[in-house]
C-alpha cells in the first residue's frame, strides 16, 4: 500500500497516546481536537492538558484544528478515538467526506442509535466499504502507552494490505501489533469487556475478595465467548489477547475507569454521583443498556449482563444482585 496520510479524531487519553505512537513512524499526523483553547495550549506547552500531561507531543509533525471536515479532507486514514456514545453526533455532518477514506476505529463500544459495532455502523449507515474499515484493539491502557510499557495491540480487518499498514504504523520498540481478520467479534469482545470491568468492580466495592473475582472474571470470559459465538460464528481463539486479554487488564487494572467506576457503586455512590465523579466518558454505562438489548434477540441468556443493567438501569441494589448473581457461579 503506498504511503498514505493519516488523521486522528479525538482528544482523549486513547487519542494522545496513538498520536504519541504513530509520531514515531508517520511523517506527519491530522489531528482533529473540539475545543480550540486545548489546541492552543498543545501549541504552547506540547502537552495535551486535560489527559495524559506528562507526554511531551512532537510538535513538528502535528497539524491541529478544531475544524473536523478540514481533517478529513486532508487525510486517507482516518483514525476514531471519540468514545462510542459520540461518534455519530461527531460524524453525521461528515458523512459525504467519509465516503473514500479508509476509517479505522480506536474506539471500543457500540453505537447507541444504531446497536451496532463502530465498524457496523459505518458499514451500514455510512454505506463504507468493509475492505475500506479496520480497528485497533487489544489489552492497552493509554496509561501504560504513554509510559512506554510493553503493550500487545491487534489491527482487526477485512482489507489485508490496510491491516498491514496500519500494524506497521503501529510498531515501535514497546508496542507489538499484530493483524486478524476478526473485525466484528473483537469489537464485540472490547465493548463486552467494560460491561464486565464494571460488574468486577462492583463486586470488589462490596467487599469481595479475589476468591470470588477469580470465579466471576472465569464466568465472564464465558460469557463474552457465548455472545460472540451468537452475534459472529467464525473460527476465532478466545484466549487471544484481543480477547481474554483485553478482558483481564480491564478487570483487573487500577487504570480502568470501567472498574473504577463499578467500584464507587459497590461502595455506595448513585450512579449519578459516580458518573460525575469520573473525569472521562465510562464505555461500559453505554454498553451495557446497548448490549442488553440486543440480547434479548439472541438465542442465550447473558446473566451478569443482566444483573448489570439491573444495577445501573433499574435502580436495584448492587449488593442484593450481586448476592443473587453469585447463587447462580460455580
Amino acid at each position: 500500500m503506498k504511503k498514505k496520510s493519516i488523521g486522528i479524531l479525538g482528544s482523549g487519553s486513547w487519542a494522545t497516546a496513538l498520536v504519541k505512537i504513530l509520531s514515531e513512524n508517520a511523517s506527519n499526523i491530522n489531528w482533529y481536537i473540539r475545543n480550540s483553547d486545548v489546541i492552543e495550549q498543545i501549541k504552547t506547552d506540547k502537552k495535551n492538558p486535560k489527559y495524559l500531561s506528562y507526554v511531551d507531543l512532537n510538535l513538528n509533525k502535528l497539524h491541529i484544528s478544531s475544524e473536523i471536515n478540514q481533517i478529513i479532507q486532508d487525510s486517507d486514514i482516518i483514525i476514531i478515538a471519540i468514545p462510542s456514545p459520540f461518534i455519530e453526533s461527531s460524524l453525521i455532518s461528515s458523512k459525504k467526506l467519509l465516503s473514500n477514506k479508509f476509517l479505522v476505529s480506536a474506539s471500543k463500544g457500540i453505537i447507541p442509535e444504531s446497536f451496532l459495532t463502530i465498524s457496523e455502523h459505518l458499514n451500514q449507515e455510512y454505506n463504507i466499504p468493509k475492505k475500506n474499515l479496520a480497528i485497533i484493539s487489544g489489552p492497552s491502557h493509554a496509561e501504560e502507552v504513554a509510559q512506554e510499557k510493553l503493550t500487545y495491540l491487534t489491527v482487526g480487518t477485512k482489507n489485508s494490505k490496510l491491516g498491514k499498514y496500519i500494524s506497521d504504523l503501529l510498531k515501535t520498540r514497546y508496542i507489538i501489533s499484530t493483524v486478524s481478520n476478526d473485525m466484528i467479534g473483537i469489537e464485540y469482545s472490547s465493548s463486552l469487556k467494560n460491561i464486565y470491568s464494571i460488574m468486577v468492580g462492583i463486586a470488589h466495592g462490596l467487599g469481595y475478595g479475589d476468591n470470588f473475582l477469580s470465579v466471576l472474571i472465569s464466568h465472564c470470559s464465558k460469557e463474552m465467548s457465548d455472545f460472540i459465538k451468537d452475534v459472529h460464528k467464525t473460527n476465532r481463539k478466545i484466549n487471544q489477547s484481543a480477547y481474554l486479554g483485553d478482558l483481564l487488564v480491564t478487570t483487573y487494572s487500577s487504570f480502568s475507569r470501567n472498574r473504577t467506576f463499578g467500584n464507587m457503586i459497590g461502595k455506595g455512590y448513585s450512579i449519578k454521583s459516580a458518573k460525575a465523579e469520573m473525569n472521562m466518558v465510562v464505555e461500559g454505562y453505554y454498553a451495557t443498556k446497548n448490549a442488553f438489548m440486543l440480547s434479548k434477540k439472541l438465542s442465550t441468556k447473558f446473566l451478569i449482563i443482566d444483573f448489570c443493567y439491573k444495577i445501573l438501569f433499574e435502580n436495584k441494589s448492587a449488593s442484593r444482585q450481586m448476592k443473587e448473581l453469585s447463587k447462580n457461579l460455580y
